[in-house]
């Protein structure tokens, strides 16, 4: 017999005034699955439009940190060894830090914006190309991501490109070796 799946979403604290900030923007939060996947989900959101790609996306980020090892090995804390700490990122349910988001933004060619509420935005800008894609996602109660989208977008496919005007104003003043 099947299981059925029950979507969960994070802490259901009040985004309300989450989504009035980004609304401003003409942008919506598209919620994805909380079960310690939520960066991987929310990133197989924007890239395909279907969150269930979030292993996918976990296994390819993993690759791309186990391959280039001497790029994040000095970035790995408490002292966990490196083999163990791709080991454990492997499994479904490990969260994502800042690694696995670096790593994302390289392996997909990608910058990406991480919304947070009443917060300045936290970019990952390793391109400074205006044709890579950037991806959208909110950052909520420091432990859940979800996916950002315009608010004309349908959800039916990768997440649609979005403008903010500011984006294009940061990368002009940014040092060359920042962007």
């Amino acid at each position: 017999m099947l299981r059925e799946q029950v979507k969960k979403h994070g802490k259901q604290a009040d985004i309300s005034e989450f989504r009035q900030q980004l609304d401003a923007l003409g942008l919506k939060i598209l919620e994805v699955t909380s079960d310690g996947n939520c960066f991987f989900r929310a990133l197989a959101d924007q890239l395909e439009g279907n969150e269930e790609q979030h292993d996918k996306y976990r296994n390819m980020v993993v690759q791309f940190i186990m391959k280039n090892r001497e790029m994040f090995e000095p970035f790995i804390e408490d002292e966990v060894p490196f083999d163990e700490y791709c080991q454990s990122m492997e499994k479904d349910g490990t969260w994502a830090g800042h690694m696995e988001l670096q790593a994302a933004s390289l392996v997909n060619h990608s910058n990406i914006c991480i919304h947070r509420n009443n917060s300045p935005r936290w970019y990952i800008q390793n391109f400074d190309n205006r044709e890579v894609r950037m991806i959208h996602l909110s950052y909520h109660d420091g432990e859940h991501y979800n996916s950002v989208r315009s608010k004309d977008d349908i959800c039916a496919g990768p997440a649609r490109p979005i403008i903010i005007k500011q984006h294009l104003v940061n990368l002009k003043f940014l040092p060359q070796s920042l962007r």
